[in-house]
């Protein structure tokens, strides 16, 4: 049996290193990009939609970056509507880093070149999703950040509004009520 001593700064080398490359290879797995080409088919709402590969399957999309109102919240069937304009039917790519607890692909979709997610947030019908932004490449947060300031200035889309909530104030809101009931 051998007794291995470790001092304080053995110690601390040890644990540096192991941050180090644990910190390494989450960069190198949130670097990872999946790419899907196909059609839309369907849209749920301002941020979901059906593609249908071109091998035929069916995928969920959860749109990143953004958080578009509910339904049933001023401006939801506006984000929804704006979205089947862009991309129902349309052949999309969608690059995707993760999938979400429902199993969708959190993707940011484009359209010839297009970024149809920086696109809802600069016409005002989605909030930036700042608590997600660490999952965003820097250029696409600060395009992301600037098109969301640029709407509130101008006040469009939901910008109109005094105070709108944001989708997920708006999720909440809507549990504790009825948690109340």
């Amino acid at each position: 049996m051998y007794i291995v001593e470790f001092n304080a700064a053995a110690l601390r080398y040890i644990f540096l290193s192991l941050i180090l490359i644990l910190g390494l290879c989450l960069e190198i797995s949130s670097s990872y990009a999946k790419v899907f080409r196909g059609d839309v088919t369907r849209i749920a709402d301002g941020d979901t939609i059906s593609v249908l590969l071109e091998d035929d399957t069916n995928i969920k999309v959860r749109l990143a970056g953004i958080d578009t109102p509910e339904l049933d919240q001023p401006y939801g069937l506006e984000a929804r509507d704006q979205l089947v304009q862009l991309v129902l039917g349309q052949p999309i790519t969608c690059v995707c880093t993760k999938r979400d607890r429902y199993e969708r692909w959190v993707c940011r979709v484009s359209f010839e070149d297009i970024d149809v997610n920086w696109m809802l947030v600069r016409d005002g019908l989605a909030w930036w999703y700042r608590y997600y932004q660490k999952e965003q490449p820097e250029e696409d947060r600060m395009r992301y950040e600037d098109a969301e300031m640029k709407a509130k200035d101008e006040r469009i889309g939901l910008w109109s509004d005094e105070s709108p909530v944001p989708p997920w104030e708006w999720r909440r809101q809507r549990r504790e009520k009825q948690n109340r009931q």
